[in-house]
């Protein structure tokens, strides 16, 4: 049994640390060949906007308290996905005979990165717009909050996913514990600042109303539909991806080897 085990799921499969090509990391799906360039321009383009949606909340509301909210921990998530992008893509840009299933520490870094940013901003997004979201909108402050909201849980969600699309990223479900063990570190953390005597920007004794541990009972709820949300999100970004690269080799990519041509038949001279 632990060898039939140990054939079928290997530690490198269950990390980020091995894959078949480097160039799954730095290469677009929808381009021939493997110039890391597509991808970087799109890498630095995006990194500008999570950039400025990042600087644009910190300057909304310049407290302390910044840190303590699930949707920034996402934020610098996303921004972290572009930011280690374009590491991997610059790097490719001068190291092109690199290539070896083993990952060097900065598409290892990326790829974790991808795997819990993505799956966590669209669940973010979800739970946002859901269940925490206020439709009053009544005066000009009420309105920038509004459009920092679309900007903070709406746009960096679709940055992360035209990063989903437009790359090769590979998706493995095996990595599904990656997201999971974000979510259960902000539960965790949650936990203790509710024990800590911690307080929202408000001074309410909770971070989010919904994740109000002194009702243990709902929080708990909450908590365990949000990890089997975690993993129907993650199931969903694996399933396009895998149509992702279906399409993409079928349309776009170029799958055939370059072999020599073959003799002709001696006898039919047939090639």
């Amino acid at each position: 049994m632990v060898k039939i085990y140990r054939k079928s799921v290997s530690l490198s499969a269950l990390w980020v640390s091995s894959n078949e090509r480097l160039s799954d990391f730095y290469a677009s799906s929808w381009q021939r060949g493997e110039c890391p360039i597509p991808m970087l321009v799109l890498r630095v383009l995006f990194t500008g906007v999570a950039l400025a949606i990042l600087i644009w909340s910190l300057i909304e509301a310049p407290t302390p308290y910044w840190l303590i909210y699930l949707t920034n921990w996402g934020l610098m998530l996303v921004t972290s996905l572009f930011m280690c992008g374009i590491l991997v893509s610059s790097m490719a840009m001068y190291n092109k005979s690199y290539e070896t299933k083993e990952l060097p520490w900065y598409a290892s870094l990326y790829w974790a990165v991808f795997n819990i940013s993505i799956t966590i901003s669209i669940m973010i997004t979800a739970l946002y717009w859901l269940l925490l979201y206020n439709t009053g909108v009544e005066d000009e402050t009420d309105e920038r909050a509004f459009w920092l909201d679309v900007s903070t849980h709406g746009i960096t969600s679709c940055l992360a996913v035209v990063e989903l699309l437009s790359s090769r990223t590979p998706v493995r479900f095996l990595h599904v514990y990656q997201p999971l063990s974000m979510g259960l570190w902000y539960v965790v953390f949650s936990g203790i600042y509710h024990v800590a005597g911690g307080t929202d920007v408000n001074g309410n004794p909770f971070i989010y109303e919904i994740l109000d541990w002194s009702q243990s009972k709902r929080a708990g709820i909450i908590v365990a539909a949000s990890m089997v949300g975690l993993i129907i999100v993650y199931a969903f970004i694996w399933g396009i991806a895998l149509c992702r690269d279906k399409v993409s080799t079928y349309l776009i990519r170029t799958t055939s080897h370059d072999l020599p041509a073959a003799p002709p038949d001696r006898h039919t001279r047939i090639v």
